[in-house]
């Protein structure tokens, strides 16, 4: 099936410069204001949605339910489904449909008298009360599912199993709260197969690599450590898990909005949102980046010969610095951090080597203002060769497309 998405264009307008009390005596020279839509229209682009990793499946042996690329059986009571699925001939390879699509009532042609609440990463039905569970993907502490979810078993449980004629799939770790990258599982892959993907914004963590080589609609990006990848997932909302692996030539991130496509792929990782580097504070993230750009300040020259990297810099403080005041300064001074915001947005669409000292002129004075507020602020404790961290903690501008492009200075 395939999915149209547009992109649409739309003018803007340049608002009357507030005047807060946070800011308030500053002498703010305005910037020559870029005529010409700053959004241009790019059309239509089709999402060609993937088919199947596996295709259809063959019947399944032994009359097995075929489903999410797997065949299900309901295995005895007290049995696990790696003795269930050897039994058919056939490999363990963990899945978990969830709440909305119990196999409990496919695999027995009806809905059992009671359906209760997920307890483990397996479905169960209790075929004395007729009652079942449905599964998630960690088990409660009381069910006793630790270690590989194919092991497990209960006396009075006939499990949902998932099985596959390939290489078995394990179940994920059962230690997510683990600290970063021991969280991370290896040997791992989440297939998009059509339906797990999520296509967002990420020019902001990449630009290369790019599904259709549109980092601004796209699924997965080059990304020279896993750790970026870690920490994109953490700050888009659609994102649940991300996967770091070669293709290409090249390492990738992919993010995806559930573990849905999980399969074993040798030497990939991946791992849930929540298995990421420690966060860094907007706070300092804007106060080392407006630092850095410090000698840029008087517009292009020797110490500062790259606009595009200084004003990728500037829009990344800036992003941060909104992040960072929201609900904590006054309505007013959040008024002028967004027009300085929209003012530097504008010179990114059409750059001149004259405007750029009046553009940083502005930003610095509010960047000034606001300084001691921002030091005043948690920092954290970070090692400068930390290949995750962005440009800017790591003592450089940004590249000229993102703040995680591998530059040389």
């Amino acid at each position: 099936q395939d999915t149209a998405r547009t992109s649409v264009a739309f003018w803007t307008s340049r608002p009357q410069w507030p005047r807060p009390s946070a800011l308030r005596g500053l002498s703010i020279r305005v910037a020559v204001h870029v005529e010409g839509p700053v959004a241009m229209a790019k059309g239509m682009v089709l999402l060609l949605a993937g088919t199947s990793a596996l295709g259809a499946l063959a019947a399944c042996p032994g009359g097995g339910v075929t489903m999410h690329d797997r065949c299900w059986y309901q295995g005895e009571a007290g049995a696990s489904c790696h003795a269930t699925c050897k039994g058919k001939g056939l490999s363990f390879s963990h899945y978990v449909t969830g709440e909305a699509a119990p196999m409990v009532p496919k695999l027995m042609n009806r809905e059992p008298g009671t359906r209760q609440f997920p307890w483990a990463r397996l479905e169960c039905y209790v075929p004395g009360s007729d009652r079942y569970h449905t599964a998630k993907e960690r088990s409660d502490g009381s069910a006793g599912d630790k270690g590989d979810a194919g092991d497990w078993a209960v006396d009075v449980c006939r499990l949902s199993c998932p099985c596959t004629q390939g290489a078995a799939v394990p179940s994920p770790p059962v230690t997510p709260g683990a600290p970063y990258p021991g969280c991370v599982e290896q040997n791992s892959v989440m297939r998009h197969a059509g339906a797990h993907a999520i296509f967002v914004d990420m020019s902001a963590f990449g630009s290369a690599g790019c599904w259709q080589n549109d980092c601004k609609n796209t699924d997965k990006f080059n990304a020279d450590d896993m750790g970026i990848c870690a920490r994109t997932c953490a700050q888009i909302d659609e994102c649940t898990h991300w996967v770091y692996g070669d293709q290409e030539d090249a390492k990738k991130c992919f993010l995806r909005k559930s573990d849905a496509g999980r399969e074993a792929a040798e030497g990939w990782l991946a791992a849930p949102k929540a298995c990421a580097p420690p966060a860094i504070p907007d706070s300092y993230l804007a106060f080392v980046s407006g630092n850095i750009l410090l000698p840029c300040d008087g517009g292009k020259s020797d110490k500062c010969p790259d606009m595009a990297r200084a004003i990728t810099t500037w829009r990344f403080a800036i992003k941060h610095l909104k992040r960072a005041t929201e609900g904590k300064v006054d309505p007013n001074t959040i008024n002028f951090i967004n027009q300085i915001s929209d003012d530097t947005d504008a010179f990114a669409a059409q750059m001149s080597e004259d405007n750029l000292p009046v553009v940083a002129g502005n930003n610095r004075q509010v960047f000034l203002a606001l300084a001691s507020w921002m030091d005043s602020q948690p920092k954290p404790t970070l090692d400068a060769n930390d290949a995750s961290l962005p440009n800017p903690i790591r003592g450089m501008l940004c590249g000229a497309s993102s703040c995680y492009e591998k530059v040389s200075s």
